[in-house]
């Protein structure tokens, strides 16, 4: 059922971006990967994934920035955006990924069947929403 999905996976960080990736493979998802923001812009428009795991402190495009990028663009605007952050997981920093423009946002550490359930209902969410 998920072979068909592709997620793009957003971190800087090489062994929280192997795991993530590795949760997701292991899930079903078909998994690209960039490690900086301005990778990762030029890769939705490339891939088209249905949806991004953005990192939120990405080294050169911060990733609430690079969200709205995505979400300010008509063509990839429909693109789920669920960030994620080791660092920044406070209560503000949340609201500020959400009014960003983000899907969802999850703080580090993040268990394998919270991220999997969350991409999953994200998903679910765009499958029923009108077009």
């Amino acid at each position: 059922m998920n072979q068909d999905i592709l997620i793009l996976n957003v971190d800087d960080n090489d062994g929280a971006r192997y795991v993530k990736t590795r949760i997701l493979l292991n899930a079903g998802f078909r998994v690209e990967e960039a490690a900086n923001g301005t990778d990762a812009l030029l890769m939705v428009t490339r891939v088209e994934p249905a949806l991004v795991l953005l990192d939120v402190k990405l080294p050169d495009i911060n990733g609430i920035e690079v969200c709205r990028r995505i979400k300010g663009d008509p063509a990839t605007c429909d693109v789920l955006v669920l960030q994620t952050s080791a660092a920044l997981t406070g209560r503000d920093d949340k609201i500020r990924g959400l009014e960003g423009g983000a899907d969802n946002y999850l703080a580090a550490p993040i268990e394998a069947d919270e991220l999997v359930a969350n991409v999953r209902a994200l998903l679910r969410l765009q499958q029923t929403a009108p077009t």
